[in-house]
């Protein structure tokens, strides 16, 4: 009888608070990584599409899609491929009222109007879970991602923390990531910089399938394959809410990331400063508003 009082009870608690963590791969938030990953032998496709919207005037959208494909290799260890691919629309948007800025080649007209559809690069991301959050004090993971394509290519190196609070109700979690990057500006011309970012992320569910909470970023571009604060461009902040919904059948995300705060530290970085934000080449006012859909497929 003592027994199956405590199952009741058991059951009971289950039901009322909901304690079961997201399911396995869910993307909790739209810029930090956690590890929740694909379970071994589990396949899922996911759509990230990214609106970079608003510059200093005019009119500005790079809008920024991917579609990818995870693997389970293991419980610890996840494969995944991308299709990179972007939508440009842009008019008079710079600081000088003229259209040029990111993704817009330098031969364009800066008189008129730019829109177009393109292909940017394949890439490949492998996540590696050294610690679960679920079974260790904290989790911790380790992630790389790279990228080719006609006019770029890159490596992306991460490392992923996180720590869940309130039976898993409660996910906090922290990412320091660098990317070595090769662009082909055009004319013969290589650029070659150094990106490094730290992103923070805390969600609660507070309802059932229903997460809420805000992300943090912090990005610095540095020229050439080194951090030095004497190659350093600038530094830029952003934050803003997250929202995921989660189901067995599909998972949805959606994150808005408003940049608050920049600093430039060349003489060409603050000539694209408006309002205490960076422009130009660099960043948009809402940097961006993601929407994230996942579908397990095995």
């Amino acid at each position: 009888m003592q027994a199956a009082t405590k199952k009741l009870l058991l059951s009971m608690i289950v039901l009322l608070t909901n304690i079961d963590p997201a399911h396995a791969s869910e993307a909790i938030f739209g810029y930090v990584y956690t590890l929740d990953l694909t379970p071994k032998g589990g396949v899922e496709y996911e759509q990230w599409i990214t609106d970079r919207e608003g510059q200093a005037k005019g009119h500005f959208h790079d809008v920024l899609m991917r579609s990818e494909i995870e693997y389970g290799l293991t419980d610890n260890l996840q494969l995944s491929g991308y299709l990179n691919y972007s939508y440009i629309n842009a008019n008079r948007n710079s600081v000088n009222g003229e259209t040029s800025g990111i993704d817009i080649p330098a031969d364009h007209d800066p008189t008129k109007p730019f829109n177009a559809l393109r292909f940017d690069t394949v890439s490949a991301e492998l996540i590696w879970r050294a610690l679960s959050p679920y079974t260790n004090p904290i989790g911790l993971g380790f992630y790389v991602e790279p990228e080719v394509g006609p006019r770029e290519r890159a490596i992306e190196l991460r490392v992923i923390l996180q720590k869940n609070f309130l039976d898993d109700r409660l996910i906090t979690a922290a990412n320091v990531w660098a990317e070595l990057e090769r662009e082909d500006a055009g004319g013969g011309e290589i650029e070659r910089a150094t990106m490094l970012e730290t992103d923070l992320g805390i969600s609660y569910r507070f309802a059932p399938k229903w997460f809420a909470g805000l992300e943090f970023r912090n990005h610095n571009e540095y020229v050439g394959y080194t951090v030095s604060t004497d190659d350093q461009e600038h530094t830029a902040f952003f934050i803003g809410p997250v929202l995921h919904y989660g189901s067995e059948k599909w998972w949805a995300t959606l994150t808005l990331m408003h940049q608050f705060k920049a600093t430039g530290f060349t003489d060409e970085q603050r000539d694209n400063i408006r309002g205490g934000l960076i422009f130009g080449d660099e960043h948009t006012r809402f940097d961006g508003i993601r929407l994230a859909i996942g579908i397990p497929l095995i």
